[in-house]
């Protein structure tokens, strides 16, 4: 007997994950490669493939390919349009893994794939309405709203990070003044950390101490530093997590989701970071939208992109 599965994978900058999935969205096998972009597309695809028929047992047949990547893409023709994090341009990836493998192939943004995968089969299961909001070197999200996945004239719908939240405000390289995620994620709690080292270098022996030099500093050395009860480094999160509930107070208003869910290597921090979240949400919200999204963690993992990514193709070819 043969089992029809799904396949997913997550492109990242660094690493490759792979995963071959039911009906349900449960994993049967997965796996994960280091991407080496430095190496050309052609050598990353050809990882990939042979990542997908690792996974693959002779039992299955596959159905479907989904991968979620960052970057801009043209979902129509399966071309990743310009990924920075890869070094590509004009990469026809859908093509040449619908080649490969003889089955229809969808590109998905990562931060889309994340969130259906979250609402299908995770912490926003059986809702309608549901946001995930990634929180890491960046910030993006992913909306479902009425169970549908809401991409944008050209799918890039959900950049959260670059939402105005301080009008006089710096210039973010996306061109917009004062975004979000100049104040609130994994990138700027680290560039926050450097500067006020640099001007109170005697309030920063933690963090210099553990990163070696003041340009040093990351994200990572601000939460470690907390951790051990650094008040610098505990200031420096209170203030990206109250930007941070400024932010997701917008998207609360717009969107109105039954769940909000909150999740990204920045967001692992925890509650140094989220309880400022949480209280500006509950204070500057609108009572009734506020007091009833719940606001949870992914269930997923970092499985979430390749998960959602495998369903969103196998609802599309069922």
């Amino acid at each position: 007997m043969t089992n029809k599965v799904y396949a997913g994978i997550d492109l990242g900058g660094t690493k490759i994950l792979a995963v071959i999935v039911d009906d349900n969205g449960n994993i049967l096998n997965k796996s994960e490669v280091s991407t080496n972009a430095q190496e050309g597309s052609d050598a990353v695809i050809r990882r990939m493939i042979e990542l997908i028929s690792k996974c693959l047992d002779k039992s299955q047949q596959l159905v479907s390919i989904g991968v979620a990547t960052a970057g801009t893409l043209n979902t129509g023709e399966g071309i990743v349009a310009y990924a920075f994090n890869l070094g590509w341009s004009n990469v026809p990836l859908g093509q040449l893994l619908q080649q490969a493998f003889g089955v229809p192939v969808n590109l998905e943004n990562d931060a889309n794939a994340a969130a259906y995968g979250e609402w299908a089969v995770g912490a926003g299961r059986g809702t309608k309405d549901c946001v995930y909001v990634t929180v890491s070197t960046g910030i993006g999200a992913g909306i479902v709203s009425g169970g549908r996945l809401i991409r944008g004239r050209d799918a890039s719908a959900g950049e959260l990070g670059h939402i105005t939240i301080d009008w006089k405000g710096p210039q973010c390289p996306c061109g917009n003044i004062g975004c979000l995620e100049l104040y609130a994620s994994g990138t700027a709690i680290g560039r926050r950390a450097q500067q006020l080292a640099a001007e109170f270098p005697e309030k920063a022996s933690a963090l210099t101490g553990k990163a070696g030099t003041t340009n040093s500093i990351t994200s990572r050395h601000v939460a470690e530093a907390a951790s051990e009860g650094d008040e610098l480094s505990a200031s420096i999160l209170k203030e990206a997590g109250q930007a941070l509930g400024a932010g997701l107070v917008g998207i609360i208003h717009v969107m109105n989701p039954e769940v909000l869910i909150v999740g990204g290597g920045a967001a692992s921090i925890g509650a140094p970071l989220l309880d400022p979240m949480h209280q500006v949400i509950a204070d500057r919200g609108i009572s009734n939208m506020a007091a009833g999204v719940r606001i949870v963690s992914p269930s997923l993992g970092k499985e979430a992109g390749a998960i959602g990514a495998a369903l969103l193709v196998f609802n599309t070819v069922s």
